[in-house]
């Protein structure tokens, strides 16, 4: 890769990076071939420089592109000291000390400045490899940073964005009291198990019942397993009595774990993920906001290239309302769109 002024680029140039305006709000994709309209388009944004592909770069997939990138780099180094950081003060919960709930905000703060936008933190997070053993701590602190991306996303009010994040870095922290092998367990719970397993919203609830959180913090750990047709656990609340916040944090504690490995699974691609929310039927996590942040997450892919279980790798050109997890594919000169044909799937990101 190589930098050069937009004023000296010239058409047929290709983009090594994406490329931002000031206003953080994405122009142009990465491998775009410039031509002499986007040139000027990205002239008038005040774009100044930009990052080119070498020849020997080009058709580099994503995953490899973004892997060797040094933005990427950059961001993996803050986000593994942040995170140490996040498992240091979570760690503290079990002593008489008030939690630094202003410490949390700011490493919350530290990596949101680290990325251009909501969907680059995204599709950082999905192409990270987790600490193995941090996993429970991982997974923690991705949902607090999701959960202030999904509220803006669903225009919560500004004001609640920290109250938000803490929900979400919170929520789950139960799950740091249950025995390492019951929770990464490779097979199917048993009954007894997964009652177990539900007791962390109650270990969760003792970690933190004396410390100096807000009151809705308690609220969306306790509620967060609750679902709005009546179905979830610990009170079976329906919509009406469940806090918004806890559904907004029950979204993110689905998507997040679904995306990143499991002890009995590999992740999912975001795709797998927005099809099984189609299956369970977004009602369940409340459709108005379940389907705004899939449909701003399936959008995230258009370009980009996938690949479908019988083998055949293509390009996401239109993503569809109607059916977010089937959106249509180009590949050997042919539209695929995958609502035709129930028996494809997208199994990876290339």
């Amino acid at each position: 890769m190589y930098k050069l002024s937009v004023h000296s680029v010239k058409p047929g140039m290709v983009l090594y990076d994406d490329v931002y305006n000031e206003r953080k709000e994405l122009l142009l994709k990465s491998n775009t071939e410039l031509t002499a309209d986007k040139i000027k388009m990205l002239i008038a944004e005040y774009v100044d420089e930009l990052t080119l592909a070498e020849p020997d770069e080009l058709g580099m997939t994503h995953y490899k592109h973004l892997h060797s990138s040094d933005h990427f780099q950059e961001f993996n180094v803050v986000y593994n000291q942040c995170l140490v950081h996040f498992g240091k003060i979570l760690r503290t919960l079990d002593t008489g000390l008030n939690l630094n709930t202003d410490k949390l905000l700011t490493l919350r703060d530290d990596i949101m400045c680290s990325v251009m936008n909501g969907e680059q933190l995204l599709d950082y997070l999905y192409n990270m490899m987790p600490n193995e053993n941090e996993i429970t701590y991982n997974h923690c602190f991705n949902c607090g940073l999701l959960c202030y991306v999904f509220a803006q996303w669903c225009g919560f009010p500004k004001q609640d964005l920290d109250t938000i994040t803490l929900c979400g870095f919170l929520f789950d922290i139960g799950k740091t009291k249950i025995d390492s092998a019951l929770l990464w367990k490779p097979d199917k719970l048993s009954p007894e198990e997964y009652q177990q397993m539900q007791h962390h919203i109650h270990l969760g609830y003792d970690l933190i019942k004396n410390k100096k959180v807000p009151p809705r913090v308690i609220n969306v750990m306790i509620m967060h397993h609750e679902r709005c047709d009546g179905t979830g656990y610990p009170a079976r609340l329906k919509a009406d009595r469940i806090d918004p916040y806890a559904m907004l944090a029950a979204i993110t504690d689905t998507y997040e774990a679904m995306t990143h490995p499991r002890a009995q699974r590999l992740a999912l691609t975001p795709f797998q993920a927005i099809r099984s929310f189609e299956e369970q039927g977004f009602q369940k996590y409340g459709a108005y906001n379940t389907k705004k942040i899939l449909t701003r997450i399936a959008n995230m892919y258009v370009d980009r290239y996938v690949a479908l279980n019988n083998k055949i790798e293509g390009r996401i050109t239109e993503v569809h309302e109607d059916a977010l997890s089937r959106p249509t594919i180009f590949s050997k000169n042919v539209f695929l769109d995958l609502r035709q044909y129930p028996d494809l799937e997208i199994i990876r990101m290339v």
